[in-house]
């Protein structure tokens, strides 16, 4: 047996290793060290990393000019080394010299722009730091390292076990240093730090917070050239059957891809990890809640997405609410909540009592009602939505109608039957003019042929004043 790029024993060894971690399904652990075996087959199709992934960017999202010596968020060693208020000065002006050079409106001014933000936060953290005589390393700025935009804090926990999503080597919080991003949680050790090619979900959740509404949009591996899609890492399907010496196809020396369900694309064992995560396409064309299989970028960035109201059923999908009965129910509170929003936001004891902060967790809620997110979508499913949304609205209508005598005092007498009990425009036996927004008996309004009395005063008001100006002109 040939061996390459290695001593001969530890390739044995770390070929025993894989063969023993593989088999725990999901373990990312499997994935570093067939990354490192080198090929012994010419079709260029088989694992190891070349010179286009050793950079390691992922070229989706990062123009190929933002890469420059004078760029110091993409350029490890200006990272370490601008440390003085005089470097960060210099390092301020040629961003903006090149933001200015940049195309407008393009991804390239983009990054510079976001740079040119943080390199003008940490130059004042770092003019506050010697005015005031502070050690600079107690600083944030002392703290964290900014790669691919993400935000590293150096970690201290000892006990903590994690896996590098950089390598897939096991994170040891007693024996290695590690950091971990404040945004969105990418681990990788202290080694590791300099060689991220992911860019930070929190950036592309805060840039385009748009889900991919096609259903696995898949292209093909060789659209890919047979790459990983974020670390470019030679990715190719092991053959089945026999080679030409009448032996069976070896998967030692080869890298299985992994396609994520979420974006179509395939990736290595060190990008996906077979992490699974409900599929936002999925439930809006088929209302399907099955986890399914993604890499870790789609993870991160499902994981941040999950609590924002991005989605717009009623645009995406009008004939779902045909189908889901619970989403009828949703709407019609959603719909109360919003009339009860117009006596909360003029009475003092709710203001003071900070009563619509009991949709903290779910605010849009009392902003719209077609918005969603996906998290609000699928505790509906599991029949949550609804019966927290009904506690709410029982606190909103004892507030209404008993404990404040200032909202109670706005409810409205049905013009009908004159029956002397208050009512109010969000309670289920009532009904609403739309012209005039009086409240009726849904019973008196159908009975009375749909016709508002307010509104046929208005109409003879009016009459009557028309005539009156036209006798003053004769």
């Amino acid at each position: 047996m040939k061996y390459i790029g290695m001593d001969s024993s530890r390739q044995l060894i770390t070929r025993e290793r894989i063969k023993e971690e593989s088999s725990h399904p999901g373990n990312p652990g499997t994935s570093v060290q067939n990354a490192n075996l080198s090929s012994s087959s010419t079709s260029g199709y088989v694992s190891g990393q070349d010179e286009d992934a050793g950079r390691g960017c992922d070229r989706e999202y990062v123009p190929d000019s933002v890469f420059s010596s004078d760029n110091p968020f993409f350029s490890s060693e200006n990272a370490v080394a601008i440390s003085t208020v005089e470097d960060l000065s210099s390092a301020v002006e040629r961003c903006k010299a090149r933001i200015f050079e940049s195309p407008e409106c393009s991804e390239e001014r983009k990054w510079l722009v976001r740079n040119l933000i943080e390199l003008q936060i940490f130059l004042q953290e770092k003019k506050e730091v010697e005015k005031t005589d502070v050690d600079s390393t107690n600083s944030s700025y002392g703290k964290m390292r900014i790669v691919m935009g993400h935000h590293f804090i150096l970690q201290k926990q000892i006990n903590a076990k994690h896996y590098c999503e950089r390598c897939s080597g096991v994170i040891w919080g007693m024996v290695h240093s590690w950091y971990q991003c404040r945004d969105c949680s990418y681990c990788c050790h202290l080694k590791c730090v300099t060689n991220v090619c992911r860019i930070c979900a929190h950036v592309k959740a805060s840039e385009d917070p748009v889900y991919v509404m096609k259903i696995c949009p898949e292209v093909g591996l060789s659209m890919q050239s047979y790459r990983c899609a974020e670390c470019k890492t030679h990715i190719t399907f092991v053959p089945k059957g026999l080679s030409c010496f009448g032996r069976p196809f070896s998967s030692d020396n080869m890298i299985e891809p992994r396609r994520c369900d979420y974006d179509g694309k395939y990736y290595c064992h060190s990008c996906h990890w077979n992490a699974l995560s409900v599929i936002p396409a999925r439930v809006i064309h088929n209302w399907d809640f099955e986890e399914r299989r993604v890499c870790q970028s789609s993870k991160q960035f499902l994981t941040l997405m999950a609590k924002r109201p991005v989605l717009k059923l009623e645009e995406l999908n009008p004939l779902l609410f045909n189908f889901v009965t619970e989403l009828g129910d949703v709407k019609k509170v959603r719909e109360d909540i919003l009339i009860m929003k117009k006596y909360f936001v003029s009475c003092k004891n709710a203001i003071d009592n900070r009563i619509l902060w009991k949709l903290q967790d779910r605010l849009h809620f009392a902003e719209n009602v077609d918005s969603y997110s996906l998290q609000d979508l699928i505790d509906l499913n599991s029949g949550e939505l609804l019966t927290y949304l009904q506690s709410i609205l029982e606190v909103f209508e004892k507030h209404i109608k008993q404990d404040c005598q200032l909202c109670s005092g706005k409810g409205y007498i049905c013009e009908f039957c004159k029956v002397q009990i208050i009512i109010f425009p969000f309670d289920k036996s009532t009904i609403t003019c739309q012209k005039c927004q009086s409240v009726f008996h849904k019973y008196c309004w159908t009975t009375k042929n749909q016709q508002c009395p307010k509104c046929e005063r208005v109409f003879r008001r009016n009459l009557e004043s028309l005539d009156n100006l036209s006798l003053e002109d004769t």
